[in-house]
């Protein structure tokens, strides 16, 4: 297959993974690799907007929920 990519031409994703598929599985993880950092700080944006503020969380408030999550686990062993 013959695929060539000029300038700003784009494909879609089932393109893009029926030629992903054709490359050895040492150059797909290159490429995944490649992606990942490409997409981390916009991956990271969406995940921080889920994630709860914890700017208000106390040294104090945060062992107490381990040492509760840490006991009640033993308890019920």
């Amino acid at each position: 297959m013959a695929t060539q990519l000029e300038g700003t031409n784009k494909i879609g994703v089932a393109e893009f993974l029926s030629v992903f598929g054709q490359f050895s599985k040492d150059d797909q993880i290159v490429i995944a690799e490649q992606i990942s950092n490409q997409t981390f700080e916009s991956r990271w944006r969406i995940l921080d907007e889920e994630l709860p503020d914890t700017d208000e969380l106390s040294e104090e408030d945060i062992m107490a929920e381990v040492k509760a999550v840490r006991y009640g686990a033993q308890q019920t062993s």
